[in-house]
């Protein structure tokens, strides 16, 4: 089978399938048309404009160029997951930046230089799809990360606070809160890795057939690609709690209250 490549009919079409939900949210009374609505429109620009960006990239072959273009994404992407947190704190983009870029700078090097051993090393049309990939499940896992440990250290104040009494520091007194962080944030990626082949088949998996791959090839590619994103996660989650956490306490380990939304 060769790859297909889809005409504006055959997108046309697609669409009948976004058609089928408003459909049944209005039947429904739903409410969420106008939601979907946007949704759609602003996944269609960002998709075709990262697609001729993407394009583009792939024809200058400089590695100051490729790895800049990735550095800008992984700043986005530590905006995002902090933005995508339910109570925002000040202060914690920084500890995302850097649990985001140093999740994707060390899966990124192993499984481009170590499994697909890109030649050269900045091959635009290797590293650029990998490092994105692996950028939005660090995104991902820094998000729920920030989620976990935020609900984690108000639920366990009273314990946290005891153990400071005690002499404690802040890194020691909130250590179970730091462990469930990051067991929140693997868990996602631990279920799909559970299910991946016999529940469902990946996105990536099914478009490399798609595209022609022998089964058992895109199956070999699909298992990099697992333990890449358990990488970048688990990596993120915990490069971002050792950081955050400092965020929650004072220079004398003291919690900051105001930060949960008391005085």
């Amino acid at each position: 089978m060769t790859l297909i490549d889809p005409t504006p009919a055959d997108l046309a079409v697609a669409s009948l399938l976004y058609g089928a939900v408003v459909g049944l949210s209005l039947k429904e009374g739903l409410g969420v048309e106008k939601s979907l609505t946007v949704a759609a429109l602003r996944m269609g620009v960002q998709l075709f404009f990262v697609g001729y960006l993407v394009r583009f990239l792939f024809g200058v072959e400089r590695w100051y160029v490729v790895t800049g273009a990735l550095f800008l994404m992984s700043l986005y992407a530590a905006r995002a997951g902090v933005a995508r947190m339910k109570r925002p704190v000040p202060g914690l983009w920084g500890p995302m930046w850097i649990g985001v870029f140093g999740g994707t700078l060390f899966t990124t090097a192993v499984v481009t230089q170590g499994v697909l051993k890109l030649d050269p090393w900045y091959a635009p049309e290797g590293l650029i799809p990998l490092g994105g990939m692996i950028l939005g499940n660090a995104m991902n896992g820094g998000a729920l990360a920030a989620d976990r440990l935020h609900a984690e250290l108000k639920a366990r104040r009273d314990e946290i606070e005891a153990l400071l009494a005690l002499g404690l520091t802040y890194p020691r007194a909130a250590r179970e809160a730091s462990r469930e962080a990051v067991r929140g944030a693997l868990i996602p990626t631990v279920n799909s890795m559970l299910t991946v082949g016999i529940v469902h088949l990946p996105g990536i998996m099914v478009g490399q057939m798609l595209g022609g791959a022998d089964p058992v090839t895109a199956a070999k590619y699909q298992f990099v690609i697992m333990l890449m994103v358990a990488a970048s996660v688990s990596l993120t989650a915990a490069l971002f709690v050792k950081r955050g956490l400092a965020v929650y306490f004072t220079g004398a380990h003291q919690l900051r209250h105001e930060l949960f939304g008391e005085k």
